[in-house]
């Protein structure tokens, strides 16, 4: 079973599924990025994405908060 350690929200588990994110930053511009995600987790909470950056301002990856769910080894939103 995944586990959050609360001080620094990093999620952490034994079995990790290769995801891809379509993402649209606030400047516009539309990218995919992979990510390894737990396996079997929803998320309802905003999802800073580390070390990725917007390709044309630099802007960090956030995901807005909402229900975050796998299917088909992608990260979608309800």
């Amino acid at each position: 079973m995944p586990k959050i350690n609360i001080k620094d929200g990093n999620l952490v588990s034994d079995v990790y599924v290769q995801v891809t994110r379509d993402h649209v930053c606030s400047c516009g511009q539309k990218f995919t990025v992979p990510m390894k995600m737990p396996e079997g987790v929803t998320y309802t909470a905003r999802i800073n994405v580390t070390d990725v950056k917007c390709p044309t301002c630099g802007e960090p990856m956030v995901i807005p908060e909402g229900h975050h769910y796998i299917e088909n080894f992608k990260l979608l939103t309800k």
